[in-house]
């Protein structure tokens, strides 16, 4: 084994370059020998590392073959690593023909100088000299990026610098790198969804992961896609989705056409798309009245001054179906005096949910005193229930009435429970009776 001194790591590249006037005249050039060659030949472990023996060298730029030279020279062609122009391919004529300080056997450009040695495609021929520098089959006088392979040759701003070379592709003032559209124009950098694609290259504006060429809606969410009236146009931001000629905003049953815009029933909802017919009273859409519920009055809350007179109006589910009424104040101001009149009675007729007080039997009141009253209604069906088939149906609800203004000086006593009375109370049922045996009459006589 061989008696190998400490070692010392030195990474031989390119020492020919790094030291000026590398190319010299042989009589200069500090060769192992002074005959030119022709009798030394390569030493055989003729000193070491700089220049002036003392040891071996550790040649670290290969896993092949030993580790280590006893000697200054790489490629054993007389000339010590520091001087020669090709440290790693033997040139004992130190040829240079274009003077860069590269030789004739280690420079990819021989007959021109390229001190540098670049060579952007890695072919082996410098750039100075290559042709087609990048190697992207376009000549360099043709070439829009000569330094950046670009086959395609795209300039997508027409600068007459290619894309692939050109720091602004599509010449907005923003980077590309910053650009959230790089290839499309767009210097306000809008992005109305979260995706990070500008408006103006971006394919799914509103990022519902419906590309713009399929999406029905661009700039509105709608994954569903739904169209009702098949326009093309998705109903997430058709302005008449039933294409009725009715705005969505004004339209009832904004999914279904229906110019008439009919509403039977109050709901707000047109008939055209109401499942259920629920009529409603004064908006009060929490207390409507629905035909095939269970037998339920209503009547609304009211507003007024003092001595004037209120009516009390008094709504049921049903339709002409005949029924009795109780009205009676459960609550007042402190001080009044106020009574309903004609309380209690019947009714017969409804259009088509309100049932109306015979001409001379309307219930009302005149209020006395500001503040707010609380009046109780109990009504009862006369006959069976038509849609229970039940008897003695009865439906009660209570009512609020506000009311402002100045206290009268006198309590009002014009105004009595009148209708308590026994002709009060028999007359109209007696009346309704009648009216509703004559139409009994007229249907079998038909």
């Amino acid at each position: 084994m061989k008696n190998k001194a400490p070692l010392v790591s030195v990474v031989v590249v390119g020492l020919a370059m790094v030291v000026s006037g590398v190319a010299r005249a042989q009589d200069d050039a500090p060769y192992e020998c002074d005959n030119n060659f022709d009798e030394c030949g390569t030493p055989q472990q003729s000193g070491g590392g700089g220049g002036g023996g003392g040891g071996s060298i550790l040649v670290n730029n290969t896993d092949l073959g030993d580790a280590y030279q006893y000697a200054d020279d790489y490629d054993d062609d007389g000339v010590e690593d520091p001087y020669d122009n090709c440290p790693f391919i033997s040139n004992r004529d130190q040829a240079d023909d274009d003077a860069d300080g590269v030789g004739n056997g280690c420079d990819n450009c021989p007959s021109q100088a390229n001190e540098d040695q670049g060579d952007i495609d890695g072919d082996r021929i410098g750039d100075v000299c290559d042709e087609d520098m990048d190697g992207d089959g376009v000549l360099n006088g043709s070439d829009i990026c000569p330094e950046n392979p670009d086959p395609l040759q795209k300039d997508t701003d027409g600068d007459g610098l290619g894309d692939a070379c050109d720091e602004d592709m599509d010449n907005d003032g923003v980077v590309n790198l910053e650009d959230n559209c790089p290839l499309v124009a767009n210097p306000d950098q809008a992005d109305d969804d979260p995706d990070q694609f500008g408006d103006a290259c971006d394919d799914d504006d509103d990022g519902d992961g419906i590309r713009n060429a399929h999406d029905n809606c661009t700039q509105v969410v709608n994954p569903t896609q739904d169209d009702s009236d098949g326009d093309t146009q998705g109903d997430a931001c058709d302005p008449d989705i039933d294409d009725d000629g009715l705005p969505n905003p004004s339209d009832n049953c904004p999914a279904v056409a229906n110019l008439s815009q009919s509403d039977l029933d109050r709901d707000g909802l047109g008939d055209a798309c109401d499942a259920e017919f629920c009529y409603v009273v004064m908006g009060n859409v929490q207390r409507c009245l629905n035909p095939s519920d269970i037998f339920k009055v209503y009547s609304p809350n009211m507003l007024g001054e003092t001595g004037e007179s209120i009516k009390l109006r008094l709504f049921a589910n049903r339709v002409n179906q005949p029924l009795r009424y109780t009205w009676t104040i459960t609550g007042r101001p402190a001080g009044s005096h106020a009574t309903v009149a004609h309380p209690r009675g019947a009714a017969t007729i409804s259009t088509p949910f309100e049932y109306h007080y015979l001409k001379d039997r309307k219930v009302e009141f005149v209020p006395d005193k500001p503040g707010t009253y609380q009046i109780h209604v109990v009504a009862e069906l006369v006959w069976t229930d038509e849609v229970t088939g039940e008897a003695n149906v009865k439906g009660e609800t209570q009512v609020q009435v506000t009311v402002e203004g100045d206290a009268l000086s006198s309590p009002n006593c014009s105004v009595t429970a009148a209708g308590s009375s026994a002709s009060g109370w028999y007359m109209p049922l007696l009346l309704m009776v009648f009216f509703s045996l004559a139409m009994v009459f007229a249907r079998r006589k038909n």
